[in-house]
């Protein structure tokens, strides 16, 4: 759901409000999170690897594709002049590509925590904006979690005008929470951040700090290309259980052959997945990029609504609340 909620006093912001310590002590003691589902009957090598791997470093894996973006930012230039109800543009595109994905792909949206596997029950990404394009700009994290069944029109309506508040100045619970630790003495802090990393292992997260702070998400996004630089390959985060992290890179003029011999100038991003090995197999992984990459390079594509059986409802596992988010 949407990090921007508008309080009375931003200053003292404490995610810890309205917390049911009593339902984190019986969690702690239980498989149940507030995120997540638990996973049972996985094969006996995967439920080996956060014992083999206990850590996403040491699970990651970098890959690296490339979209040909050409037809797509020809299809972005004829929604803007038909006068399109909605803004759209090639992050957007990438963000909705990556929904879609994700809910036919569910494996995808799986994380470890506690040496366990869950489903999670939602689909959230976490971006990085600025509230101006300079040096000095400040960047603020937005987290969001996107109902599957969104059509191509809400899904930007929601996106671009939850960026909107931010750039105007309308503080996140992220920069609230992250205001509030860093006041803290360097050795609370470095308790405190323990003390996050302990309850999470435990199950013992409050809900409202999984849904205000950005390392509990589906995909972390960073759109470099908007500030004119090529994809990096991005680390991950030990804090939470966040398995992706997607780079996006500029747009650059590339000269190909096409079916006739003759070069001609394409439009091409660089794409990078930092990517936690553990989550579920390459293949399956590899599968679920292609798709983005062609719904990206073929975005008429995204304008038909998506169905769902009601097996691979079951199977997404996400909560009731998220299928109208």
């Amino acid at each position: 759901m949407l990090n921007i909620q508008k309080k009375k006093n931003p200053l003292f912001f404490c995610p810890l409000t309205n917390v049911n310590f009593s339902t984190i002590i019986l969690l702690m003691f239980t498989k149940k999170r507030h995120d997540g589902t638990y996973l049972r009957n996985l094969h006996f090598f995967t439920q080996m690897l956060p014992f083999l791997m206990p850590t996403r470093s040491e699970a990651v894996i970098y890959f690296e594709t490339e979209y040909d973006v050409t037809d797509t930012l020809k299809y972005i230039r004829e929604k803007r002049k038909s006068g399109c109800a909605y803004q759209v543009s090639l992050f957007y595109l990438i963000l909705y590509a990556s929904v879609r994905a994700m809910a036919l792909r569910p494996k995808m949206n799986r994380f470890v925590s506690g040496h366990r596997y869950y489903q999670r029950n939602r689909i959230s990404f976490n971006f990085v904006a600025k509230r101006e394009m300079s040096d000095d700009g400040e960047e603020v994290n937005v987290t969001m979690s996107f109902s599957p069944l969104l059509t191509l029109e809400g899904f930007c309506h929601k996106i671009h005008d939850h960026i909107l508040n931010v750039k105007k100045g309308e503080k996140t619970d992220s920069e609230k929470t992250n205001a509030l630790f860093t006041r803290l003495p360097r050795f609370l802090l470095k308790f405190a951040v323990w003390g996050l990393k302990y309850l999470d292992y435990h199950n013992g997260i409050p809900r409202s700090v999984l849904t205000s702070l950005p390392f509990w998400c589906s995909i972390f996004f960073t759109n470099v290309g908007s500030v004119g630089i090529d994809a990096p390959f991005h680390h991950n985060f030990e804090l939470g259980n966040c398995g992706i992290f997607n780079a996006i890179g500029k747009v650059r003029k590339v000269n190909c052959i096409n079916s006739d011999g003759v070069i001609e100038k394409r439009d091409k991003v660089k794409i990078t997945y930092t990517y936690d090995d553990r989550i579920t197999d390459g293949i399956y992984c590899a599968r679920a990029i292609d798709m983005v990459k062609d719904l990206v390079e073929h975005p008429e594509k995204l304008e038909i609504p998506l169905e769902l059986t009601q097996e691979q409802i079951d199977y997404l596992k996400l909560a009731k609340t998220e299928w109208t988010s």
